[in-house]
């Protein structure tokens, strides 16, 4: 039987910084013998937004694994993006701040442009610029995601996308009982993970976000007023939202109807 983590090179690992995309890393760290392919990237895009827990741990997976971990973000500049590494990575939502600006309108659910700029297009930039002109990049979708991993598409014709861990049939347990048994692991609630703000998230988890975490809230607060345009019309402000936690607390259920994206977990 062939092992789905034994990717054909050339190919990129799109590692989000979150539990399930580190297990596929891991996996596929493991199926080519414990050291990468020399035509492979492992890519880190990013936004700005991210936890500094996040950071940290994409920071350890490269020490821990002995990985060459590419830290990237979105520039509105030739050649479109900037290599930085853990101590130069933005964390005040730099890169994002001036796509918005570029766009003078905030992403939507309808209108994701952030994940396809600050993430897919970023990576797929990067790969060409090293010369690459045909690569299978690998994205941490699970057994448990079908539906998501079936209609994935890449960003360019040079992409092809692949699911190592769906084709392998690993879910969500899979994921968590790798790391129930690691001595390390993501020092993060997953309903954090990704741009901890995240307007594609559920309200109550939102909500807890901004219970927990205010101070990730206010970049999202800043850019609604800048722009005068919501991220969302189905949810309150940001400003609403962490008013009415300050006064009021946590009132809505994490009910599971946060919207995924291809930034994963």
């Amino acid at each position: 039987m062939s092992n789905a983590y034994k990717l054909e090179p050339p190919f990129s690992v799109s590692f989000s910084g979150g539990s399930s995309s580190a297990f596929m890393l891991k996996k596929i760290l493991d199926a080519h013998g414990g050291t990468m392919p020399e035509e492979s990237r492992i890519l880190f895009a990013n936004t700005g937004l991210e936890h500094e827990k996040t950071l940290e741990f994409v920071k350890e997976c490269g020490e821990r694994w002995n990985l060459d971990v590419i830290w990237l973000e979105w520039s509105d500049t030739d050649p479109g993006f900037t290599i930085v590494n853990f101590d130069t990575a933005s964390r005040s939502g730099e890169p994002f701040s001036k796509l918005i600006e570029q766009r003078k309108f905030p992403p939507t659910p309808v209108a994701r442009f952030c994940t396809s700029n600050l993430k897919m297009r970023t990576m797929a930039k990067y790969l060409k610029s090293i010369g690459w002109t045909d690569w299978d990049a690998a994205i941490g979708l699970r057994a448990d995601e079908p539906r998501r991993a079936k209609r994935i598409k890449g960003d360019c014709a040079a992409e092809t996308p692949v699911c190592p861990m769906y084709e392998a049939g690993h879910s969500l347990l899979d994921v968590d009982e790798y790391w129930k048994n690691s001595s390390w692991k993501l020092q993060l609630p997953r309903w954090a993970g990704n741009c901890v703000g995240c307007f594609l998230k559920s309200r109550g988890r939102l909500e807890l976000i901004a219970s927990e975490y205010p101070e990730h809230m206010q970049w999202w607060v800043e850019q609604e007023e800048k722009t005068g345009k919501p991220f969302s019309i189905n949810k309150p402000s940001y400003a609403g939202l962490l008013h009415q936690v300050t006064i009021q607390g946590v009132l809505f259920e994490d009910d599971g109807s946060s919207i995924p994206c291809n930034c994963t977990d």
